[in-house]
């Protein structure tokens, strides 16, 4: 059995762990923005894998309260985008409002009626140093709730375009996992 408090123990079980700046995103723009399909493939600054969580059902019995299992819950996602732009009006930030123009209409206020307008499914993938798969997790039937503010500041200089991006989905599924 390995001594815990040995250096060398710890070194030689350790492997380097894992680390949280390897990862992949993939995703589409749904049909609604296929014209703008050479923007699909983005680079994601910070995001975090996303959570669920099983809440529980109180059922009191005799003075005490037994926590039964109840339904899993879905947590938006949220990501922080490096903005990119490939002409004229072409921009991630530009892509993202279209796609959410086209689930609610800022001047018409009339929403897509076909559920593949305007969701897709993503994969983010945790990898290790030499890229072979860790974890990888996909979020079905996404759509942005949130696209938020570029910041202009004339004092910000060396700096690159981001944004936030906050999608929901259906739920997610966890390759590995029945």
């Amino acid at each position: 059995m390995a001594d815990p408090n040995s250096l060398e123990d710890f070194i030689s079980g350790f492997n380097g762990g894992n680390r949280t700046h390897r990862y992949n995103v993939e995703m589409d723009f749904p049909g609604g923005v296929s014209e703008k399909q050479d923007m699909n493939r983005f680079y994601i600054r910070a995001a975090t894998l996303p959570p669920s969580q099983v809440n529980p059902i109180r059922v009191p019995y005799r003075g005490r309260i037994l926590k039964w299992p109840g339904d899993r819950i879905y947590f938006p996602w949220t990501f922080r985008v490096l903005d990119q732009n490939n002409g004229k009006n072409n921009s991630l930030w530009n892509n993202f409002n279209d796609w959410s123009n086209i689930i609610n209409n800022h001047e018409t206020n009339v929403s897509s009626q076909r559920w593949d307008e305007f969701t897709t499914d993503w994969v983010i993938t945790q990898v290790d140093n030499s890229g072979s798969e860790i974890k990888k997790v996909t979020l079905v039937d996404c759509w942005p709730t949130i696209v938020g503010p570029i910041s202009v500041d004339a004092n910000s200089i060396d700096t690159l375009v981001e944004f936030t991006v906050t999608v929901e989905y259906q739920y997610h599924k966890i390759d590995g996992l029945d």
